[in-house]
């Protein structure tokens, strides 16, 4: 009698709490969602890969491309994918996912026979390209312009500094001698300067000008 007393003693002493057939009943912990993935797989690969809501045009290049995998939320079941290749239907699927982690889909690619859906994408293809080279008119159009207020900053330097050898020149009560021709030749090398730079100033902007507006044209 003691000894089962005893026993009965540990048993409800001890941590935990026990059911009738000795499973222990741990204290209920909130389960956070395990995040999905997606693993997209085509054949040919190299194809561009949208996700979302399917461009109106494939003018913007995605970023990604095939194979690839995407990272989901738990609660996602649905993913929407685009695909295009040059030469294949741009197809557009929505995936369902099944696995509770990893989600793995592999699609077939089908050419394109269509002669004006090929014309098409060449010139999707033609028009990224004139982007790209708008892009680069662009950004070249930055150092001229920046020149030429480099150009500007030294020609007022130098308008300046002709100005400041002028009022010597008239204030100067000598008006020969060695002195008083190096003032002349000091203010008449200053107001050239600045002429000359004024100029570059002028044609660096042009520059930049003409680039933004090439520009504008390959990139609209």
């Amino acid at each position: 009698m003691r000894i089962l007393l005893i026993s009965l003693l540990i048993a409800f002493s001890s941590p935990g709490i026990f059911a009738a057939d000795s499973t222990v009943v741990s204290p209920s912990i909130p389960v956070t969602p395990s995040a999905k993935t997606l693993r997209i797989s085509t054949w040919p690969a190299g194809a561009e890969v949208y996700i979302g809501k399917r461009p109106s045009n494939f003018i913007e290049a995605s970023e990604r491309f095939s194979p690839d995998s995407l990272s989901l939320a738990a609660e996602d079941s649905v993913v929407r994918v685009t695909f295009f290749k040059p030469g294949y239907v741009d197809t557009t699927l929505d995936i369902h996912l099944q696995a509770p982690k990893k989600n793995y889909v592999w699609i077939e690619l089908v050419e394109e026979t269509d002669l004006d859906r090929l014309e098409w994408q060449e010139a999707i293809l033609h028009k990224r390209e004139n982007k790209q080279i708008g892009k680069i008119l662009f950004y070249s159009g930055f150092g001229p312009l920046a020149l030429a207020g480099v150009f500007a900053g030294i020609a007022e330097y130098n308008f300046q500094s002709a100005d400041d050898t002028r009022q010597k020149i008239e204030k100067s009560v000598i008006r020969e001698g060695e002195h008083y021709q190096k003032l002349q030749d000091d203010f008449d090398d200053s107001r050239q300067s600045g002429k000359n730079f004024r100029t570059a100033a002028l044609v660096s902007l042009g520059a930049s000008a003409l680039l933004f507006a090439a520009a504008a044209v390959f990139y609209f």
